[in-house]
């Protein structure tokens, strides 16, 4: 008798708790799928100029990644090729005179966040 007791407890919990997980994952799909939406948004109201500087931004970081870390401050702008010359001055006059651990650390030097913007779509 006391396991046919626990078996309807359990039961009785189990159909209490299901709606309230249900609605909770319901929930949160809608603001995860508005989020997307407003960066798809925001990228396609992205002006050309502007999707090119994001586009060079990108190019910065992916290179400031390829550089062997631990690294100095010359090592990693000797490493950055292929970005314009006046990116390339910001860059080297912006750029704290140090030794830097990883890729991360230069982006905080930097000012930036460590997770790069999103690249608009086409």
């Amino acid at each position: 008798m006391r396991k046919l007791n626990m078996g309807w407890m359990m039961g009785l919990a189990l159909a209490l708790a299901v709606p309230s997980f249900s609605t909770a994952f319901a929930a949160g799909k809608p603001a995860k799928a508005a989020k997307a939406d407003d960066e798809g948004a925001s990228a396609a109201s992205m002006s050309k100029e502007d999707a090119q500087k994001l586009a060079e931004h990108n190019k910065l970081r992916n290179e400031i990644k390829k550089v062997k870390y631990p690294a100095s401050k010359a090592d990693v702008v000797a490493h950055v090729k292929g970005i314009k010359a006046d990116d390339k001055k910001w860059f080297t006059e912006t750029l704290p005179d140090k030794t830097y651990q990883s890729a991360d650390d230069v982006y905080t030097a930097l000012g930036w966040p460590e997770t790069p913007a999103a690249t608009p779509s086409k």
